[in-house]
Parts: C-alpha cells; sequence; structure tokens
C-alpha cells in the first residue's frame, strides 16, 4: 500500500468516526420525551425545596451544587409529558400549602419550609417521588455532593475486601488504594 492510499483509508475511516458517533448520539434522545419547560419561577421554587431537603452546613447544599439547572435537564429531555405533568402537580402542591402558611415556599423561614414540604410528601404520589429521587440524584452526582457525601478515591489502587470502618464513617467511591 502506497502512502496516497494510507491517506484516503485514514481519512474514510476518520469521517465514518465523526458520522458514526453523531448518528449513535442522535439516537440517545428520548422520543416520548415532553414538551414542557419550567419556567425560571418553578426552577427558584425547585432550588428552594432542593434547599430545604438537602441544606447548606459544613457541606454544600443543593444550591450550590446546581441541582435546580440538572434536575431542568432531565425535566425536558427525558421526562415524558405524563411524568412532566406529575412533576408540576407536585411543584405546584408544595406552592400551594405554602401560601396556606402566609407566603411562597421562597419566603417562608427555614423551619416552616420543611413543615410544608413534610405536609405535602407523599411517597405514593409519582410526581413527589420522582421530584425528590432526581434532586438526590442531581446532589450525589455532582463533583462537589459527591466529595461532601463519600471517601472519594478517583484513581482506585489495589482491591481491598476488608476496609477498617466507623460507624458514622463516609462510604467509599472508588476503592481505597
Amino acid at each position: 500500500m502506497n502512502r496516497r492510499d494510507l491517506i484516503k483509508n485514514i481519512a474514510l475511516v476518520s469521517g465514518g468516526l465523526f458520522v458514526g458517533s453523531n448518528f449513535l448520539l442522535t439516537s440517545c434522545k428520548n422520543d416520548q420525551a415532553g414538551s414542557q419547560k419550567l419556567d425560571q419561577s418553578m426552577l427558584a421554587l425547585l432550588s428552594e425545596i432542593a434547599e430545604t431537603i438537602i441544606p447548606e452546613t459544613d457541606t454544600p447544599g443543593a444550591k450550590s451544587v446546581g441541582v435546580a439547572a440538572f434536575v431542568d435537564k432531565i425535566f425536558q429531555d427525558i421526562y415524558s409529558d405524563e411524568e412532566q405533568k406529575a412533576f408540576l402537580e407536585a411543584l405546584n402542591k408544595i406552592e400551594t400549602k405554602a401560601k396556606t402558611m402566609g407566603d411562597t415556599f421562597a419566603k417562608l423561614a427555614a423551619d416552616k419550609k420543611a413543615a410544608v414540604f413534610n405536609a405535602v410528601k407523599n411517597k405514593e404520589d409519582k410526581g413527589f417521588l420522582a421530584m425528590y429521587q432526581i434532586i438526590l440524584f442531581a446532589y450525589l452526582t455532582s463533583e462537589k455532593g459527591l466529595k461532601a457525601t463519600f471517601n472519594y478515591v478517583p484513581i482506585p489502587g489495589k482491591f481491598q475486601g476488608d476496609i477498617p470502618y466507623k460507624k458514622g464513617d463516609k462510604a467509599y467511591v472508588g476503592l481505597q488504594g
């Protein structure tokens, strides 16, 4: 094979890789994804709810790791119309309950926010459960949330099947090396 043929073949293969990966990525979209979007007021409400679930203490809270932006992306790109409707109903239930306590959810004191959240929470409500789970998922998969919650070992070493653990220690993500 001469150099000219080699260059042609490399160009063909490289072009095929770009086209192939683009083709594969377009097939990752959910055709059943709903058409609704969260407006700024809903994102602000979601951010306050997330901060109520995971408040800032000596570890970063849900607001500081950007949970609302992550949830918004999942809401738009993955949730079906039915799931979006249930999610929005859960948000609206929380806001409606907050108004019965005197103000919008965002303006309530932290203890009243917790009271509203606990009054509305229902494990049987699909929208509420989805909201709660996606907030936890968003937090625990963020870099700040992961490092605050777990002993994170980015480059695991050898396998150790028996790692010393005392009650209250953070669980390991990766392997202790």
